[in-house]
C-alpha cells in the first residue's frame, strides 16, 4: 500500500469535513412563505464495516456507495455474507438532489 492511498479513517474525516462545510450557511430563510420547500440537511445512508470483519469487496463497496433509504442500503450489500451495518449520513439539499433527484436509489461515487 502506498503512502498516498486514502484510508477508511481519512475518508470518513474528509467526508465529515465536506458535509460540515456544505452545511455552513444553509439557513431556512425562505422569506416567511409556507411552501413545501425542503431546506437543511437531508438524510442518506451508507454501509459501514467499522469494527467488524468484512471482506475487501465489502470495504470497497461501502466506501463508494450512498443510498436514499436504509432499506435500499440493506438491499444493496456487496454480497450475501456482508455483515456491514447501515449508518445515516447528512447531505446538503443540493447534494442530495444531485444524487437522488432523478429517482435513483443508490449512487456510486466512483462514477460521478
Amino acid at each position: 500500500m502506498s503512502d498516498a492511498s486514502l484510508t477508511r479513517r481519512g475518508f470518513i474525516a474528509a467526508t465529515g469535513a465536506v458535509v460540515a462545510g456544505s452545511l455552513i450557511g444553509c439557513g431556512s430563510n425562505n422569506g416567511g412563505t409556507t411552501d413545501n420547500v425542503i431546506t437543511g440537511p437531508q438524510t442518506a445512508y451508507m454501509l459501514s464495516g467499522r469494527g467488524r470483519r468484512v471482506s475487501n469487496a465489502a470495504l470497497y463497496h461501502n466506501n463508494n456507495k450512498v443510498f436514499v433509504s436504509a432499506a435500499a442500503a440493506d438491499g444493496g450489500r456487496a454480497h450475501p455474507g456482508d455483515t456491514s451495518k447501515v449508518v445515516p449520513i447528512d447531505l446538503s439539499t443540493k447534494q442530495w438532489t444531485a444524487y437522488f433527484g432523478n429517482g435513483a436509489t443508490q449512487v456510486d461515487l466512483r462514477h460521478l
